[in-house]
Formats: structure tokens, C-alpha cells, sequence
């Protein structure tokens, strides 16, 4: 009996080592990116659903026939100091409706001195009519 013995050549494999590195290395800045900018999204989306409750608020209190100093205040506890930046606060009477229009400027981490600018305008119908 005769036995073949193959030798396997490993030669072409020694050109192809740490390649999976290098791709790594390559792809690892794109993915933290995409998932920064993810996350980035979602902190300015729940900011602006607490923007559309504190509005919505402001404008029932209103309506129901509470002094707009008190409703100033209001915000400002509701907001509290987690908040990113100064919240603008403007008021409208349509016929029947009081509106409250709530703006705030958000940064977001890793991309300073750009601003997001949050507007959310919120009516509620007046008492008595």
C-alpha cells in the first residue's frame, strides 16, 4: 500500500492575514456613527413629545381661565432643568380655541453648536363656549 501524502501550500492564505482586522478598523468608526445619530434621534424625539405634553398642558390651563404667570411657572417645573435650552412661549386666541405655542432649541451630543429647533403648537377649546 502506497501512501500519498498532499501537501497543503498555506502561501496563498499569508497574503490575506489581517485583513478581517483592517476591516474592522474600517467599518467600527461607520457603525458608531450610525448608531450616534440613532440615539441622537431618539433624544430629540422624546424631547419633543415632553414639548407636545407641556403644551397640551399649558393650553388646558389656560382655556380653563388661569393667569399666564402661573402657566410660565407651570412650564418651567414641568420642563424641570433637563432640558437643553430656554423654552419660548407664545399665546393665540382663535374663536373658540386658546392655543399655546411652545419653542425650544436641542443640541445633540457630538454635534455642537448645532441646534435643533422644537416647535409644537397645542389648542384647547374654551370654557363655557
Amino acid at each position: 500500500m502506497v501512501m500519498l501524502q498532499r501537501r497543503i501550500s498555506f502561501s496563498r492564505f499569508k497574503s490575506q492575514q489581517g485583513s478581517v482586522t483592517a476591516e474592522l478598523a474600517m467599518a467600527l468608526p461607520a457603525v458608531s456613527l450610525v448608531i450616534a445619530v440613532t440615539l441622537g434621534a431618539f433624544a430629540l424625539q422624546i424631547e419633543r413629545m415632553k414639548l407636545v405634553d407641556v403644551a397640551a398642558m399649558a393650553a388646558r390651563a389656560i382655556a380653563r381661565g388661569e393667569a399666564e404667570d402661573e402657566v410660565r411657572r407651570l412650564i418651567s417645573e414641568s420642563v424641570g432643568s433637563a432640558s437643553s435650552g430656554e423654552i419660548e412661549f407664545e399665546l393665540e386666541t382663535r374663536e373658540n380655541l386658546t392655543c399655546v405655542i411652545l419653542a425650544q432649541s436641542f443640541e445633540l451630543p457630538g454635534l455642537a453648536g448645532q441646534l435643533f429647533e422644537l416647535v409644537e403648537n397645542q389648542c384647547a377649546r374654551k370654557m363655557g363656549l
